[in-house]
């Protein structure tokens, strides 16, 4: 029988764990702002989808700022909510 401490279901027990790269750095002050169009550009796909934080390597608050503020900028018209991709 398997010694219960040596068994994990953790896959990287001991390991250390990856650090995120993040895009750019933002001042303790600073926010994603929504009049910032060529920034969210570069966060949104060819379609007009926002980009998935795995993609983006933001971190979890800096991506929901960004969500936020391409829905203020496409509620505004600053972004397209769809763009056609002509063949």
């Amino acid at each position: 029988m398997p010694n219960p401490e040596n068994t994990s279901n953790r896959g990287n027990k001991g390991k250390p764990t990856k650090t995120r790269r993040q895009p750019f750095k933002l001042k303790p002050n600073e926010t994603i702002d929504y009049k910032q169009v060529d920034i969210l550009l570069s966060f949104s796909t060819e379609h007009g989808k926002i980009k998935s934080r795995r993609s983006t390597n933001l971190t979890l608050k800096q991506q929901r700022q960004l969500s936020k503020s391409i829905k203020r900028a496409r509620y505004l018209h600053l972004l397209p909510f769809v763009t056609s991709v002509e063949n």
